[in-house]
């Protein structure tokens, strides 16, 4: 089991050198306040299930996975994990564990890049101490999983970004892992290669038990994937099953616009229509019903948007919605 226990994470405001007037009044004077990543921060996972963090950027996903990993020590709270502090004794949980981080990026450095995947795999199971007589058929059982047998012999360097974030996943099908704890690992990714991974995710549970913790800012990957979801930004929001969440959550509006107009435009459009000037130009953000785009968007057109993008909302402008830090309408 992982629990948190009123986790609270604190950064020091950045050094910007000696002759900084910031930096000096730090050193003679009041220090500057330091900077909130996790406030108060409280949950518990149950063994074999699939618990997802959902926030915006910069909501203190990756500052958490960090604690878990013995990486940074929390400011006060614990995590703990089988009952011993992740940063305290980490020794003690660190061979049960394995963490993917954001993106491509290697936080261990395990990867070489010029071994092959195949290499690279067999590198990181003795590492994590697979008996070695069952390390050829997990290698072979997480490559073929993920559509990466072909690749076995491919130098790691020499693979997209795409590729390499699933061979980071297919490492921990080789370990196996008690605890997996998997920081955005989709972020970038294309709709086929994001399944091949959540189907992944979802094998390692069903048939080795293991527990995930899941820290996303898509939505629709928690729904998918979690059996429970905590909604945080720094400090806890809202815990619940992802259907709970998502009603909770549900906003009156379906399409973002985001447009440039040359000029001044006028802003008196009923819905959620943000408008801001400057320097000669309107930078327009609109929250529309489906039905509601083709006219806005002609609207634009004729007052000569010089550019504009349609797009579905993400959780960033949900949170705008829900949590009131969005004008229901701005004029000039």
């Amino acid at each position: 089991m992982i629990e948190a226990e009123h986790l609270t994470k604190y950064y020091p405001p950045p050094f910007r050198g000696f002759f900084d007037l910031g930096s000096l009044r730090d050193f003679l004077g009041k220090p500057r306040e330091e900077i909130p990543a996790l406030i108060d921060l409280s949950f518990r996972v149950m063994e074999g299930e699939i618990f997802g963090l959902l926030g915006p950027n910069g909501a203190g996903k990756t500052t958490l996975c960090k604690i878990a990993n013995g990486l940074l020590e929390p400011s006060s709270g614990k995590l703990l994990i089988d009952g011993h502090d992740s940063f305290r004794e980490h020794g003690k949980v660190a061979s049960k564990m394995f963490t993917v981080f954001t993106g491509e990026r290697d936080m261990w450095g395990i990867f070489q890049w010029r071994l092959s995947v195949h290499r690279n795999l067999k590198f990181i199971a003795r590492l994590w101490k697979v008996p070695e007589g069952e390390i050829g058929e997990r290698i072979e059982y997480a490559l073929k999983l993920l559509n990466l047998w072909e690749k076995r012999d491919e130098w790691y360097q020499k693979l997209s970004a795409g590729m390499k974030q699933k061979v980071y996943i297919a490492s921990a099908l080789v370990v196996q892992p008690r605890y997996l704890i998997l920081d955005e690992p989709t972020v970038f990714l294309d709709v086929i290669t994001k399944s091949e991974i959540h189907d992944a995710i979802l094998s390692l549970v069903r048939d080795f038990g293991t527990t995930v913790i899941l820290t996303t800012h898509d939505l629709q990957e928690a729904e998918k994937l979690s059996d429970r979801v905590l909604l945080f930004n720094k400090r806890p929001i809202m815990e619940g099953k992802p259907e709970e969440i998502s009603k909770k959550l549900r906003v009156p509006v379906d399409k973002k616009v985001v447009a440039l107009v040359e000029g001044k435009f006028d802003c008196n459009w009923e819905g959620l229509v943000k408008c801001t000037f400057k320097n000669g130009y309107t930078h327009v953000v609109a929250y529309l019903k489906v039905e509601e785009v083709d006219e806005f968007v002609r609207v634009l057109s004729s007052k000569g948007a010089l550019q504009f993008k349609v797009g579905d909302l993400s959780l960033e402008d949900v949170f705008l919605l829900v949590f009131g830090r969005f004008s229901r309408v701005e004029k000039f």
